[in-house]
C-alpha cells in the first residue's frame, strides 16, 4: 500500500512557486476587500445608531422642555390660588372683626 500512495502523490500536479505566490496574492486581495467591506458596514451601522440616538435625545429634550413649561404653569396657578385664599381669609377676618366691632357698638 505504501508504494501505491507514493505513486498517487507523484501523479498529482505540483504547484510552482509562481502559481503559489499568485494564488497567495489573490487570496490576500480578497481578504483585504472583505475587510474593507466589513469596516464600511460597521461604520454604516455606527452612523445609523448614532443618528437614531440623536433623534431620541432631541425627543427627550423636547419632552423635558414641555414638562418644565407645564410645571411652571402649575406653580403659577398654585401661587395664584394661594394669594386668592390669603386675600379671602384676610377679608373674612376683617368682616368678622368689623361685625364684632359693630356688635360692641350696638351693646352700648
Amino acid at each position: 500500500m505504501g508504494l501505491a500512495a507514493k505513486q498517487i502523490y507523484h501523479n498529482q500536479k505540483s504547484v510552482t512557486k509562481r502559481e503559489f505566490e499568485k494564488a497567495y496574492v489573490e487570496l490576500m486581495d480578497n481578504i483585504r476587500i472583505i475587510d474593507q467591506r466589513l469596516s464600511t458596514k460597521a461604520d454604516e451601522v455606527v452612523l445609523t445608531m448614532s443618528l437614531a440616538h440623536r433623534q431620541e435625545i432631541e425627543e427627550l429634550q423636547s419632552e423635558v422642555v414641555e414638562l418644565h413649561r407645564e410645571l411652571k404653569q402649575i406653580k403659577n396657578q398654585n401661587a395664584k390660588r394661594e394669594r386668592t385664599e390669603k386675600f379671602d381669609q384676610i377679608r373674612r377676618n376683617n368682616t368678622i372683626t368689623s361685625w364684632f366691632k359693630k356688635m360692641q357698638i350696638a351693646r352700648k
